[in-house]
């Protein structure tokens, strides 16, 4: 029989965070997906984004509780939220460096945004992780509904 991989729940995580997918043998997931309360999982190491408390989280709420969503975004957004969504992350030097993934968007929603990064070394300003070469991870924050 296998063992399972460890896992992490988000649940009660308040503010932004960033799943760096990589082989570290840890699961993480969160409540997602506005209103259908998904349960997304990615394999990785999680690494808190905070910003001005709040600021970052409520205007992406305000997105996704918009008339546009209302608070259903489970099955994909599109290139116009992904568009918002790279301004709000343009606007914090903790987050500048990230933007939505166009070829995720289908397996992004409300509060689990697959975003791409530039790979950094340690001697970059800017973030304080370093070292992952994927690239690749999920921008999450607390559940809107």
């Amino acid at each position: 029989m296998k063992a399972e991989k460890p896992f992490i729940e988000l649940w009660n995580f308040k503010g932004l965070g960033l799943i760096i997918e990589h082989p570290t043998g840890v699961i993480y997931t969160n409540q997602t997906g506005g209103h259908s309360c998904k349960h997304p999982e990615l394999e990785g190491a999680f690494y808190p984004l905070f910003d001005r408390p709040g600021s970052q989280q409520t205007e992406l709420d305000h997105i996704f509780l918009s008339e546009k969503w209302r608070g259903w975004c489970d099955s994909g957004i599109d290139a116009e939220t992904a568009d918002c969504i790279d301004i709000i992350l343009a606007s914090s030097l903790l987050t500048r460096h990230l933007k939505v993934d166009r070829d995720r968007l289908t397996e992004s929603w409300e509060a689990w945004i697959h975003v791409m990064f530039e790979p950094k070394n340690k001697y970059d300003e800017s973030p304080l992780y370093f070292g992952f070469s994927s690239g690749k991870g999920v921008l999450t924050w607390e559940n809107s509904d």
